[in-house]
């Protein structure tokens, strides 16, 4: 490869999911043109246990590979094996439920991608669509967030549903392939990135999430997530760029925490059942997620070198 070219790897992780929207709107940005010297390849790694029906039709259609690899699963796994199968020199990770909301969504992130070694593109949830679910109306309150607002704790709000990094760099880093919990692979590798005081630029170039989850798989994933960060505190490998963490550590110290944990064992699964019923505000959301991490008797660990 010349050295003045480049090959932008777009990798989407799957499992079993029909990604057709998402590869119909990169062609579509694809066909805008894209910056001289930049080429696009497009890889999906679906960990599903049957190979997809319309497999071979979207190889065809869109020009995209499509790698079967159902032996191992998990999130982590997968991407780190979509980032290791690439042949470009920068990597761009989209979830599958993901779908570009700018149509020059690849020449965006083509024009800045030497400007960073990570670039975050951003979350939104498009208008009207499930916006009763619980899911939508937490992620437009936490997710939707400008460029701007992001940077204010750049690592800390770092996610992997839209994001680009030099191949070289995530090839020394790759997702923790032990963590399971459900979102913590983005918390860690975010966290990671700081550790390492690898730069991450945040840009207004999102994508819709419309994989939205009915509120009771929502809630038990959310859960399942408050009982992992527990755990990863515990570990010593959560400091306060996150933000649930920096508010645990403030009624720790003031006390709070005991009380909490006592409304947690009178009222934690009263509370989880209204919120299914997606009839309160987001703040009572907020409520459970924060009862549920103080009924941890957490010790806080010592991050190791």
């Amino acid at each position: 490869m010349n050295p003045q070219e480049h090959i932008l790897s777009v990798c989407i992780a799957s499992y079993g999911d029909d990604v057709q929207p998402l590869l119909h709107s990169l062609s579509e940005s694809k066909s805008r043109g894209l910056p001289d010297s930049w080429s696009i390849e497009i890889i999906i790694s679906d960990q599903f246990q049957s190979t997809h029906i319309d497999a071979e039709k979207w190889e065809v259609e869109f020009d995209c590979t499509y790698i079967h690899y159902p032996l191992k699963s998990g999130r982590s796994i997968n991407r780190n094996s979509l980032g290791q199968k690439a042949k470009g020199d920068y990597l761009l990770f989209l979830d599958a439920d993901a779908l570009p909301t700018n149509p020059t969504f690849l020449q965006d992130y083509c024009q800045r991608a030497t400007l960073a070694e990570v670039i975050v593109g951003g979350t939104a949830y498009k208008p009207n669509f499930k916006s009763n679910k619980l899911r939508v109306k937490v992620g437009k309150l936490k997710e939707e967030h400008s460029a701007a607002v992001r940077e204010r704790y750049p690592y800390g709000s770092f996610s992997a549903f839209n994001f680009l990094i030099r191949r070289d760099i995530f090839l020394e880093l790759l997702f923790n392939e032990d963590v399971t919990e459900y979102g913590h692979e983005d918390t860690l590798f975010g966290l990671e990135l700081k550790y390492r005081n690898i730069a991450i630029m945040h840009i207004d170039n999102p994508a819709y999430h419309m994989g939205i989850d009915e509120n009771d798989v929502f809630m038990d994933k959310t859960t399942a997530a408050i009982d992992g960060l527990a755990k990863l505190i515990m570990a010593g490998k959560i400091d306060e760029d996150i933000k649930l963490f920096r508010v645990y550590r403030t009624a720790q110290r003031s006390g709070i925490h005991h009380v909490l944990r006592l409304l947690n064992s009178l009222f934690g699964k009263t509370l989880k059942k209204a919120l299914c019923t997606g009839h309160l505000p987001v703040f009572f959301y907020d409520v459970y997620k924060f009862m549920r991490l103080c009924s941890h008797p957490i010790k806080i660990g010592r991050r190791m070198p």
